[in-house]
């Protein structure tokens, strides 16, 4: 069965919604069971460029959790059952 591009944008939205879904989950739930708020902060820091008439700023930073892998995992399964 060829995926069309509606698959797709249902994956990456199934995708988002366990990423943070299972983060709330994991902020909620780490004071009880702290593993499940264990998680790593990847990303480029905050960058600025400054050309005198246009001022840029980059940056991206992505904080995940133990439950928001759980989650993504759940949401891949999700998908491939639908």
């Amino acid at each position: 069965m060829k995926r069309t591009s509606r698959s797709t944008a249902l994956l990456v939205t199934l995708l988002l919604v366990g990423l943070i879904i299972g983060g709330v989950i994991g902020q909620v739930l780490g004071k009880y069971v702290p593993i499940l708020a264990y998680g790593e902060s990847i990303g480029i820091s905050t960058t600025t460029v400054d050309l005198g008439f246009l001022t840029i700023t980059f940056g991206f930073n992505l904080h995940m959790n133990l439950a928001g892998v759980l989650g993504l995992i759940l949401s891949i399964l999700v998908f491939q059952r639908m």
